[in-house]
């Protein structure tokens, strides 16, 4: 099967970060190479706030202009944030002056609020990458996607290249693990 993706999505590329921990499938994040900036001077006072990532993961990760962003774990700039763009490497925030300038370094958790909400008639293509060492389990709860739950009935079990196409309204209404850290998924929308 060839998949196509729509012109109004970025292919999203999500890993399992930690095996035993499921994760939802809406943009979400986990970095040490995640840096915070604030852009605000006398002489600028207007020019935005920006978050930068060296690992340039904001876009494959299914960040979008107009998100609400969680952050978490970092020194100074836990809270929630609107984002103006993003870029691979940077997110530009609605406003100037809201954050604390930090360096990378903290394990940094960047969550979409609202997730990725998808039109009707819209299909989401969930593909297991084909060099994942062990096997992906996509559910609709974190408890049924645990990679231990081995009810056939509670979750879609995925070897490396399998795939599965579901009709959902939101990606955060669907979580994933994998039974080896660091296997993960690509999320393609068909019409």
């Amino acid at each position: 099967m060839r998949y196509t993706n729509l012109n109004s999505f970025q292919t999203i590329r999500k890993v399992v970060t930690t095996s035993g921990t499921p994760e939802v499938l809406a943009p979400q994040m986990t970095a040490i190479t995640i840096a915070f900036n604030n852009n605000w001077t006398t002489a600028t006072p207007t020019t935005k706030d920006t978050i930068t990532d060296s690992g340039s993961g904001f876009l494959v990760g299914g960040f979008q202009e107009g998100d609400l962003i969680t952050i978490s774990g970092s020194t100074s700039n836990d809270g929630t944030y609107e984002i103006y763009s993003v870029r691979a490497g940077t997110i530009t925030l609605t406003k100037s002056g809201i954050l604390t300038t930090e360096l990378a370094g903290d394990i940094v958790i960047v969550t979409s609020v609202k997730g990725i909400p998808v039109s009707d008639g819209v299909k989401v293509v969930i593909k297991a990458e084909s060099d994942n060492t062990g096997t992906i389990t996509i559910a609709d709860t974190s408890d049924k996607a645990l990679n231990t739950n081995s009810s056939y009935f509670n979750n879609y079990p995925l070897a490396g290249g399998e795939s599965v196409e579901l009709y959902i309204k939101n990606l955060n209404a669907i979580w994933m693990d994998a039974t080896s850290s660091g296997d993960g998924v690509e999320v393609i929308f068909e019409r």
